[in-house]
């Protein structure tokens, strides 16, 4: 079964090998990568096919088949499933994060995933092409 929750679930095809790490890429649209790049690194945008890396241990958040790499300090927007400490994001569009949504749980006003949609906005939004690493 496969979460739907702002990018979880993330199913790793077979797709061109991270140049750092060796794992399989995720194809991600360009308009995801350029719109989550600080603007210090928005010249290093020079290609037109990005990959995500999955591997969780791996600094590199994109890359392209030239060999080209952004890492995790080159984004705007911590990576979900590359965080190991701090609030993690649950929902970029709406801004959510793992702690608030433990805190609406533990307040007693959450008990299923329609009631934190309602008190949180998680899952809600449709900019995930723009404000989510995944771009999903």
């Amino acid at each position: 079964m496969q979460n739907n929750i702002c990018g979880a679930g993330l199913s790793v095809r077979p797709g061109k090998p991270c140049p750092r790490c060796g794992t399989p890429g995720l194809p991600v649209n360009v308009i995801t990568v350029s719109s989550l790049v600080v603007d210090e690194k928005l010249s290093r945008i020079t290609g037109d096919s990005y990959h995500l890396c999955a591997s969780p241990e791996c600094s590199v958040v994109y890359f392209e088949g030239s060999g080209n790499v952004l890492e995790e300090k080159d984004l705007k927007v911590p990576v979900w499933f590359k965080r190991h400490a701090g609030p993690v994001p649950v929902c970029y569009c709406r801004g959510v994060t793992d702690g608030e949504i433990l805190a609406h749980i533990e307040k007693g006003c959450c008990s299923s995933l329609a009631d934190i949609q309602r008190h949180t906005g998680a899952n809600t939004g449709k900019e995930c092409l723009t404000r989510n690493p995944a771009g999903r």
